[in-house]
């Protein structure tokens, strides 16, 4: 079984075994912030939360009866309530558990109407008498305190007649949720409530509002009747723009990387994308960008900016192992906000294949590099890159040691369409299986698109992605002109209403223009194989081979994936993919040698996206090519 998994300073993948051999790595993470104060830091999962002392602990046992209710219902009422939640957190007395438990009232109230339950009833009995008639005064002598919490939730509730007006232009009762004959959650009744109000507020009226709700709930019929009565309020252009809580970022920054421009008329996009641009830049720990509650006299709505600072300076280090390339480790230190207008300087440094014999000496890969980032350097959206980088890196195809130099440039042109340039200086000395060892100098001017209209970046549910570069190169040493293209495109789509099904799909290729392939350096060939090509095959082990079965990189590739995702409950999910391509020794892939790879896996979500296991199978696998494979990482695979 070979696993695969990401780790700092590796990329995504380790180096896939050979048949029959196993991998495991271990990988432990340390990132420290260092600011003016004493710097704080923490390793998860080893990090524990300090326990307060609570005076007078009253411990309790808590039990729920559900008269009715699906599985799923129970638990949602059940994880809902702080006597569960914190059953093994004792409250302060007899006085804190019965607040902890009348609150719990409110909380598995809201939870009913969440899951359209407008009937339910709640019950909870502590030492065995009813809530409501204990008085704080009562002693309760029993060690821990039984307490059982009854819930009858009656049946769901679904939409009967509804009706909100005035609806923003284009947009319908249908468009918001609001279906007669549709599950009554209430949670659907705020999205609706928010959509509204959106919908105005990105037509230039500030202020909209629902400013009365009518909801009457039928018990024989089962029904919810909504009535939304909504106050667009007048329309307005951006005025005055106060930024608060910057201390050594510049405010100048903040006010041009905003885009929120006086005179312009107000709109919820232009605010939206002035926190994304400003959190982007990664030296806020948190944007809000705030509309005033009324307008000016003027007639104009004021803004306020409110950011707050992340600690200037950081340090990271990880380690890791495994049983076939040994052991790696890899730091860095980065300064977010080196001169006020947060430029970021970064230093990287790692090192692996420690342990590896595969050139029967003490050579492992490394990496040294820095980069400096600042941005406006043109317009408020171009950013400026340069940085340096000395490098070793072994793959089943090539050993590359090199020395490069790269200065870019990248612009946002809109909320979905973004680009850049870069030149590229590279001196590298390679050895791989044409020939023994060779150098190559290699200037590289790039340009890239990236068209992105995905809902969510490391979790889509719809939208569609379309990357595109340009590289034309030249090899001074072979006096040698070419360029590569490249093209990866992807598209999401949810098959029902909630998104808990979603099919994704992506179709990537490549082709390097060359007559020779033995013209083009080894790294710069195209190969398969791996988590962001054809899963179950090892990292780059899919390509052309020579006579001596040594593989050898080809001047085109094609991958294609497609993958099916379940969203079992708000933490849970699972996948099933399958993956398809091969790299090639003509400019033009040649579909009749595509390899295969299928698997599934498991999707933990958590705020910051999924955090991903998979298992992936080659169908067809060589005898150099592992049984299994499996990938971690955050994000889904594409």
């Amino acid at each position: 079984m070979a696993l695969l998994a990401s780790a700092p300073g590796r990329g995504s993948v380790v180096r896939g075994a050979g048949a029959g051999r196993t991998v495991l790595v271990l990988a432990v993470a340390l990132m420290v912030g260092v600011g003016s104060a004493t710097p704080s830091f923490g390793i998860w999962p080893f990090s524990r939360r300090e326990q307060q002392a609570v005076p007078d602990p009253v411990p309790y046992e808590v039990d729920f009866v559900f008269n009715g209710g699906t599985r799923r219902e129970q638990k949602s009422l059940r994880n809902s309530t702080n006597l569960y939640a914190l059953r093994r957190e004792p409250p302060s007395g007899i006085v804190g558990l019965l607040a902890r438990a009348r609150a719990d009232v409110g909380r598995l109230t809201a939870a009913l109407y969440r899951e359209a339950l407008y009937s339910g009833q709640v019950a909870i009995y502590v030492d065995g008498r009813p809530l409501a008639s204990i008085s704080p005064f009562d002693t309760i002598s029993a060690r821990p305190v039984p307490v059982v919490v009854e819930i009858t939730p009656g049946d769901p509730f679904v939409f009967g007649a509804v009706d909100a007006a005035p609806l923003p232009p284009g947009v319908s009762l249908k468009d918001i949720g609001l279906i007669s004959g549709r599950p009554a959650d209430s949670d659907a009744i705020i999205a609706a409530e928010t959509a509204i109000a959106n919908g105005w507020r990105k037509l230039g009226h500030p202020l909209a509002a629902v400013t009365q709700r009518d909801i009457v709930a039928d018990h024989r019929a089962l029904t919810l009747a909504v009535s939304l009565d909504v106050e667009p309020g007048p329309p307005a252009d951006f005025g005055r723009v106060e930024i608060v809580g910057t201390d050594r970022v510049k405010p100048l920054l903040v006010r041009r990387r905003a885009g929120i421009d006086a005179g312009d008329l107000y709109s919820s996009d232009v605010t939206s994308r002035a926190e994304r641009r400003l959190r982007d830049l990664g030296v806020f720990e948190s944007v809000r960008v705030i509309t005033g509650d009324s307008l000016d006299p003027d007639g104009t709505v004021p803004i306020t900016i409110e950011v707050s600072e992340r600690k200037r300076r950081v340090i990271g280090f990880g380690v890791e192992y495994d049983n076939v390339d040994g052991f790696g480790a890899n730091a860095y230190w980065m300064h977010r906000n080196l001169f006020g207008g947060a430029e970021q300087l970064r230093f990287d440094a790692s090192i692996s294949r420690a342990l590896d014999g595969v050139f029967d000496s003490f050579e492992p890969d490394y990496s040294l590099a820095v980069t400096f980032t600042k941005p406006a350097v043109i317009g408020a959206m171009t950013d400026l890159t340069l940085g340096a980088r000395t490098y070793r890196l072994t793959t089943d195809a090539y050993r590359v040691t090199a020395t490069s130099g790269t200065v870019g440039l990248s612009q946002e042109f809109s909320n979905s369409l973004s680009g850049g340039v870069s030149l590229d200086y590279e001196d590298a000395r390679v050895d791989d299986a044409i020939q023994t060892e060779d150098e190559y100098r290699i200037l590289t001017a790039t340009g890239s698109l990236d068209w992105d209209r995905r809902d969510n970046k490391l979790n889509p549910t719809r939208g569609f992605r379309n990357f595109f570069s340009v590289a034309p190169a030249y090899n001074f040493p072979q006096d040698d002109l070419f360029a590569t293209f490249t093209n990866d495109f992807s598209i999401y789509r949810a098959i029902d209403s909630d998104r808990r099904f979603v099919l994704a799909g992506r179709v990537q290729g490549g082709i390097i223009t060359a007559d020779d392939i033995r013209d083009i350096a080894p790294y710069r060939r195209m190969y398969a194989g791996g988590p962001s090509t054809v899963r179950g095959y090892a990292y780059q082990s899919l390509g052309p081979k020579n006579d001596k079965g040594d593989l050898i990189g080809g001047r085109s590739m094609f991958a294609a994936s497609a993958e099916l995702r379940y969203r079992i409950n708000q933490t849970l999910g699972v996948a099933a993919f399958v993956d398809a391509g091969n790299a090639y020794a003509d400019i033009w892939p040649e579909f009749d040698k595509v390899k295969f790879g299928v698997g599934g896996g498991v999707r933990y979500l958590t705020p910051v996206g999924p955090l991903r296991v998979d298992l992936a199978f080659p169908v067809e696998p060589s005898k150099d090519d592992s049984w299994v494979a499996l990938y971690v990482g955050l994000g889904q695979a594409f």
